[in-house]
């Protein structure tokens, strides 16, 4: 279901923020930021897991890091691909599974990302335990993992839940696209609603449909604390929404003595940034 959703979505998915470009450009900013602080530098490898159509590997090429990105929506990636040509980027941008990354070598990324609300798609705490689990896998002794998620504990079940994104336009038409929210228990069912409008007032409709899992941030960090990764964290600095970070330890070092790990740089001294970015789905 997840994948067909974003199949589906990708021609469209610029479209669900107010400026895509602009949102690209302050991810990006943020993130380099972030990975910074943590010890992974512009050069190093990081793998984008739920790539999309590429708004956190785009901003990040812009700092200079080699990105690798794989998404679960073979449309997703083809748009990412178009989105690389016509900024002459260069990545490597493939289909995989977040809950196994098999196209990924073992220990050979400095860091690992997967944005915009994209892990409680992962529909049972099994599926999130395997997915970090593989996250894990993937980093290099020392490298990190950077989540967004939604605080689910923050939001109000109202049921339905109607969310419109705004109208859009483009190319001389008119876009308008609503989410719809429909609650089971922790779970709840995704309705988005695309309708176009040409210059001639012909309307068409299309509805996407996926599946959420509300799991609070709280059992994140516990899962992602039994994945094996070290001075698990919150920031809510850094997007729009909560960001999670992890650290596989280095080898042979005690996770109170390894360099740099997530417990120390988040303990540093560093000035609060939060910036307004809009995103569509979280």
């Amino acid at each position: 279901m997840t994948a067909t959703f974003y199949d589906r979505l990708a021609p469209y998915y610029h479209l669900l923020y107010g400026d895509w470009e602009s949102s690209v450009a302050k991810q990006g900013e943020a993130l380099a930021r972030l990975l910074r602080e943590a010890g992974v530098v512009p050069g190093d490898h990081v793998l984008d897991a739920a790539s999309g159509i590429g708004t956190q590997t785009l901003g990040l090429l812009t700092h200079g890091y080699r990105l690798t990105a794989s998404d679960i929506s073979a449309g997703a990636i083809e748009r990412l691909k178009v989105e690389l040509s016509r900024r002459a980027f260069q990545a490597s941008a493939h289909v995989d599974d977040l809950r196994t990354l098999n196209r990924t070598s073992s220990e050979s990324m400095a860091a690992v990302i997967a944005c915009d609300n994209s892990i409680p798609h992962l529909l049972s705490d099994a599926e999130l335990l395997q997915a970090f689990r593989s996250c894990y896998r993937c980093l290099r002794p020392g490298g990190v993992a950077v989540f967004s998620v939604r605080d689910y504990a923050a939001i109000e079940r109202v049921n339905p839940d109607v969310r419109p994104y705004g109208l859009r336009y483009e190319a001389g038409s008119r876009f308008l696209a609503v989410q719809v929210w429909e609650w089971d228990n922790n779970h709840y069912d995704l309705r988005v609603y695309l309708t176009s409008e040409s210059a001639e007032g012909v309307c068409e409709t299309q509805v996407l449909r996926s599946r959420y899992y509300a799991v609070s941030i709280e059992r994140l960090l516990s899962l992602l604390a039994q994945a094996g990764f070290a001075g698990v964290e919150r920031r809510d600095d850094v997007l729009f929404q909560p960001v999670l970070l992890g650290r596989r330890p280095n080898a042979g070092l005690p996770d109170s003595s390894a360099p740099c790990t997530a417990k120390t740089f988040l303990a540093r001294s560093i000035p609060t940034v939060t910036l307004a970015i809009i995103s569509p789905l979280e």
